[in-house]
């Protein structure tokens, strides 16, 4: 037989075959170009996403860091003003338990034996006996006063450390209580001063308006102990 009418349509269908077969290597190179750039795309953004991941990993870190940092910053802060007002308050007591106890332990013995010597004198016409008994008395006096100065120095130089670490309105305080502990030592020498002349006179209502003095002074020392405590317990409840 002959196949040659056949040969029109042969050749059109290798051209269409040749042309889908290009056709899908065309769309093939195109996918595998566009998977390429997703792969690219892909990749970069992954490179991205690990970069990012790190970053915040790291400030995420540096964060906890800097948190626990300032949590042992507050907690040494915490710590070390809690005992230097702790120690400050033992001083404060202290200077009050050896103003009231250990004084008046040291005047009574003193304060006897002028009243003793003084009067023996005194019966005696002993003016030489009465100025003696004067003099001992006023030395020994001038000691307690020493030594009561000094406990106030010591105060004073806890009050100037606490000034370094406390607050203004502590501050405030500190300056009022040391005013009022100024006071205190001074109309304290007063009174020590006219003692000897209200002994000697028997002047009760001097001594009795010179220890009224001395405890209004004493109320107002308490009172300012007692507002540096609160102050003392918000300032520390703060940090």
């Amino acid at each position: 037989m002959n196949f040659d009418f056949l040969i029109p349509y042969i050749q059109w269908l290798v051209y269409f075959l040749a042309g889908l077969i290009i056709l899908y290597l065309r769309t093939l190179i195109t996918e595998k170009a566009k998977n390429r750039v997703l792969r690219k795309q892909n990749a970069k953004l992954t490179e991205e996403t690990e970069s990012i991941k790190s970053k915040f990993n790291k400030e995420i870190e540096s964060i906890k860091k800097e948190y626990q940092l300032d949590i042992e910053k507050r907690k040494y802060q915490y710590e070390s003003k809690k005992e230097q007002y702790i120690q400050f308050f033992r001083l404060l007591d202290s200077f009050s338990a050896s103003s009231n106890v250990e004084m008046q332990k040291k005047m009574m013995p003193i304060i006897d034996e002028f009243n003793r010597n003084y009067l023996n004198a005194a019966n005696r016409n002993d003016k030489k006996g009465e100025t003696n008994a004067t003099t001992v008395f006023s030395k020994k006096i001038q000691n307690l006063m020493f030594e009561a100065n000094q406990e106030l120095t010591r105060i004073k130089s806890e009050t100037n450390t606490n000034r370094v670490i406390a607050s203004d309105t502590i501050l405030k305080t500190l300056d009022l209580l040391e005013l009022a502990y100024d006071k205190s030592f001074d109309e304290s020498s007063k009174m020590m001063k006219d003692l000897q002349v209200q002994m000697m006179t028997n002047d009760q209502e001097g001594m009795a308006k010179n220890q009224i003095k001395i405890q209004a002074i004493a109320n107002v020392i308490l009172k300012y102990k007692n507002d540096l405590i609160k102050q003392m317990r918000l300032e520390l409840n703060e940090i």
